[in-house]
């Protein structure tokens, strides 16, 4: 499958930022993280009313609505400024691509897709200090379909506010920028950098050859699954397992055997998650809050000879997200959250660290309302994450709307090879092994 970049531009804000926002100070989260930038891909199939639509006059309305959508995300179209700790929201713009792809989004709908087709699709911006914070990119099927990548630093936001972003483009698109929720920003002005913080991130492990796999978790076998887990005695004084901890666990058992088999011997095994705090502190946070506003979970155990069993897994994954909740819900002090927040991010760096652990970091999408963008030829038919170049896992909810779960796993093709044959795995799921058969090319100037 080619992918062709037609043309690329600048979208600007429909209306200036005002002085008084023109510097937009960063969080004490937004100085924890460091600025990689994070993808997303929104596909659309080619419905009736998406080929009602001429499509110059579906490019001229997206970037409309787009400039509209900027002028109220105003620090989205800015540029971070690492020295002074700020966004200088200087309305320079974000980067939007057109594209055209040689092939039909049935092929990717159907699992005909591989990690560097998804890159094309959503282009990687490279490090440079005045790059956009935000690159869009139309991508238009010989079919006449769609795909809309996303890639996002960082440093202005996480998925809640990407997630927010989306749904206010597409609402200004299908209904007009009036029906839009103007956002909040507020979030650096309560919580702000009272000194840096210098947190050494590890150097990760970027591979060029590696599997994608997409495993489709039906919301019928994770209901089995969790009356099953609930009713268990383990449990009982715990309460009950959610489907994102289920899943997380069955695959984290694969991967304990995976790395098992692959490194000759048990390692010490590493989860680690992030975790929304918007509506879980005793803290006033203001309706949608753009920003970061998350923490991190992490807990790990010895890996003895017996491999450990689904329910052991299950009830540790299950008992740091609980413990985690019951230790953010206590907190009514910002001073508090952001001491509590910034040695979760420590302990994080510290696991990602030790080179004897297996370490299993697993980023849930699920309940966001990603699957609500509707710029007015209805609802994503799929959405997906850009694969990252290491291992990784990403749960996001299934588009059929069955309480289901799709994982996109990215592994290196020898651990794809066993992961995929795990029995839990294949009793669990429906598998899509999606193979390499990309190019991309730049027909730009």
């Amino acid at each position: 499958m080619k992918v062709e970049v037609r043309s690329k531009k600048l979208v600007k804000p429909s209306a200036p930022t005002p002085n008084q926002h023109r510097k937009l100070g960063v969080s004490f989260i937004d100085d924890l993280l460091f600025s990689k930038h994070v993808g997303i891909i929104f596909y659309y199939r080619a419905h009736k009313r998406l080929h009602e639509i001429d499509t110059l006059q579906r490019l001229r309305r997206l970037e409309e609505s787009l400039s509209e959508t900027l002028a109220l995300f105003y620090p989205l179209a800015g540029r971070y400024v690492e020295d002074g700790l700020f966004i200088d929201c200087n309305d320079q713009g974000v980067e939007f691509i057109q594209a055209k792809v040689d092939g039909t989004l049935q092929q990717i709908l159907q699992g005909d897709v591989d990690p560097d087709l998804l890159h094309c699709l959503s282009k990687f911006p490279l490090q440079a200090g005045n790059n956009p914070l935000v690159v869009l990119q139309l991508n238009e099927f010989d079919c006449g379909g769609l795909a809309i990548g996303m890639r996002f630093s960082h440093k202005i936001g996480d998925m809640c506010t990407m997630a927010t972003f989306m749904n206010s483009w597409a609402t200004a698109c299908r209904s007009g920028i009036h029906e839009v929720v103007p956002p909040n920003f507020e979030l650096p002005s309560l919580f702000p950098v009272k000194e840096p913080t210098f947190i050494q991130w590890p150097a990760f492990p970027f591979r060029k050859e590696f599997a994608l796999a997409r495993l489709k978790f039906s919301g019928l076998a994770l209901s089995r699954l969790k009356a099953a887990s609930n009713s268990s005695d383990s449990i009982a004084n715990n309460g009950q397992r959610s489907r994102v901890e289920i899943v997380s666990a069955l695959i984290c058992k694969a991967l304990i055997s995976v790395d098992r088999a692959t490194k000759g011997l048990p390692r010490p095994f590493a989860f680690t998650a992030a975790i929304n705090l918007r509506e879980r502190v005793q803290l006033k946070i203001p309706t949608n809050a753009c920003g970061n506003l998350f923490a991190q979970i992490t807990t790990s155990f010895t890996v003895e000879e017996r491999e450990p069993s689904f329910s052991g897994i299950l009830n540790l994954i299950g008992n740091a997200h609980r413990n985690a909740k019951l230790k953010y819900a206590a907190i009514a002090d910002a001073g508090a959250l952001c001491s509590t927040v910034a040695d979760s991010f420590r302990d994080l760096v510290g696991m990602l660290g030790r080179d004897e652990a297996n370490v299993i970091q697993i980023d849930s999408w699920c309940r966001f309302p990603l699957y609500g963008c509707d710029f007015g030829w209805g609802k994503p038919d799929l959405v997906s994450n850009t694969s990252p170049p290491l291992r990784s896992v990403g749960l996001v909810d299934s588009p059929i709307d069955d309480g289901g779960i799709d994982a996109w796993i990215t592994l290196n093709q020898d651990e794809m090879v066993l992961f995929k044959q795990d029995p839990d795995i294949v009793a669990c799921t429906s598998q899509l092994l999606l193979p390499r058969n990309v190019l991309c090319r730049n027909t730009t100037k």
